[in-house]
């Protein structure tokens, strides 16, 4: 059976591993450069060694990097960007077809004719595929968390930007949810290709507003205030922390999300002229660094949950309506 599964899938299979191999030489490649490159430039060290000293950052910063590093790597920031498709990919192109090319081929009747049970038949093609998907996922992740750590160290990996999604197991979860749901909707279709349409748009509709909605409230965020007469804030955010909002808060005690005050522009006479405006005070909303691992396993639950839903439905769908 599982040389059967093997031969089945080993074309989408030895391209998802052609494409994460090449991922791998690339970042292993421009990782190296950029870790020698950051550990021997004596400017990034000092500057590293004496940051906390220095209240404007390192003196020569752009984009939250020291400039001379920021110039010669700027092309690689958004880089991990293009790994954020390759889950659903996977799902789509591997996981949707697992089930339906095979109604569609009526090759499964074949198999069950062979002393195979419908959940063996399926349970050693989930074992295979989701297994290898995750596993490929997770040395994937692993090159990725070291190649991205000197940017780490400048911009964090909590700060609501795509570096949250491949620094810890929401990469693998999303990957195993995607695979999970294509091989739902092609038990569900019995269609390759509407398979295929239909896992993009189950990803879509879960990934989507728990990454931009429910992902910044997993936990209650804090929230400091304080008088517009004080300059700075009574607590200090860092890179690593999650900066969620800013600003002032109006006569309503609510925050003010209209345009900036460009006529208060003089800094001696900015606090009075924002009080005559009914302003109270700045506010400013924040996830603390600490709450990253907790926010990582948060999302990577309910990924893990829905996909073991979308399991629990193929099987039923596999023993009571393929035939």
């Amino acid at each position: 059976m599982t040389w059967v599964v093997w031969r089945q899938h080993r074309a989408e299979s030895l391209i998802t591993l052609g494409v994460l191999a090449a991922l791998a030489v690339f970042l292993l490649i421009t990782g190296l450069e950029m870790h020698y490159t950051f550990q021997h430039q004596e400017s990034f060290a000092d500057c590293m060694a004496h940051l906390q000293e220095r209240p404007g950052g390192c003196g020569f910063v752009q984009g939250g990097l020291p400039s001379e590093f920021w110039d010669q790597y700027q092309w690689l920031v958004g880089f991990p960007i293009f790994l954020l498709p390759l889950p659903v990919l996977l799902g789509a192109l591997v996981g949707a077809p697992l089930v339906a090319r095979e109604v569609e081929q009526r090759t499964f009747v074949l198999a069950w004719t062979q002393s195979i049970s419908r959940v063996r038949w399926l349970g050693v093609k989930l074992a295979l595929v989701l297994g290898a998907g995750v596993l490929l996922f997770g040395v994937l992740l692993a090159e990725v968390i070291w190649w991205w750590g000197p940017f780490a160290q400048y911009q964090g990996s909590f700060s609501g930007n795509a570096a949250f999604d491949f620094t810890g197991p929401v990469l693998p979860a999303a990957a195993l949810l995607a695979l999970s749901l294509g091989v739902f909707a092609g038990a569900l279709t019995r269609r390759t290709v509407l398979a295929i349409f239909l896992t993009l748009a189950l990803f879509l509709a879960i990934r989507l507003p728990v990454e931009m909605g429910w992902r910044p409230h997993f936990l209650p965020p804090i929230t400091v205030t304080w008088p517009i007469e004080q300059t700075t804030p009574p607590v200090t955010v860092s890179v690593q922390d999650w900066l969620i909002d800013s600003g002032l808060i109006d006569a309503q005690s609510k925050p003010y999300k209209g345009a900036v005050l460009s006529y208060c522009d003089n800094p001696e006479s900015f606090a009075q002229c924002a009080q005559s405006q009914g302003f109270q005070a700045y506010y400013l909303t924040y996830q603390p660094a600490d709450r990253f691992w907790t926010f990582q396993w948060m999302e990577t639950g309910i990924y893990v949950g829905v996909a073991a839903l979308a399991l629990l439905a193929t099987v039923w769908l596999v023993r009571r309506r393929l035939s």
